[in-house]
């Protein structure tokens, strides 16, 4: 009787969680600027993502394949009304040279921690050192928590073992910072 009560419990945890946050992808699966006026040249990567309160897009894009430099956007889409979107987030990475940055669609985690009916995220993206065939350089892990980048990161010279913080991610709620660094310090980040 105790097992199935737990087992019980369990499911309805998971489906209360579940409900928080809903992933679709009809639309964001042929995504153009068109459709929304996303910052890069090339769409990476977009998902719809519903909290209890919003309908979102978020959006990975980046500059011209061959440009001189290499530039990557996250950004986020809050739907006001039929066809009618708001950016309500976004952030850049840069670097020198072309195709340095990459961004890894398998290593997100989304979640209402706060459990205020908002999910938050987190993206992870790798930067090589000279272009995609070049050594792993840097591992970023990118927080979105109320509309806001947090940032931390994690190099080669550590052998990706020590993560950097910056200044803003030091104010992140505890359990925010707790349940993120939980999922980052899982992942393996140097392949």
């Amino acid at each position: 009787m105790k097992n199935i009560l737990l087992v019980l419990a369990l499911l309805s945890n998971v489906i209360i969680k579940s409900q928080v946050t809903t992933v679709i992808d009809g639309f964001s699966t042929h995504l153009t600027k068109n459709d929304l006026p996303f910052s890069g040249d090339r769409k990476l990567f977009a998902i719809g993502f519903n909290d209890r309160f919003t309908n979102n897009y978020i959006v990975v894009s980046k500059n011209k394949a061959g440009a001189e430099n290499d530039l990557l956007y996250i950004e986020k889409f809050e739907k006001k009304q039929e066809n009618v979107f708001e950016k309500v987030f976004s952030t850049k990475l840069e670097h020198p040279v072309n195709k340095s940055l990459a961004f890894v669609n398998n290593r997100v985690m989304y979640s209402d921690i706060g459990k205020d009916g908002y999910a938050e995220f987190i993206y992870v993206v790798d930067e090589y050192k000279n272009g995609m065939d070049s050594p792993l350089e840097r591992v970023w892990g990118i927080v979105v928590y109320k509309n806001k980048a947090y940032k931390m990161w994690t190099t080669v010279e550590s052998q990706f073992s020590d993560t950097i913080f910056d200044d803003d991610f030091k104010t992140l709620p505890e359990k925010v910072k707790t349940e993120f660094l939980d999922f980052w310090n899982q992942l393996n980040k140097h392949k």
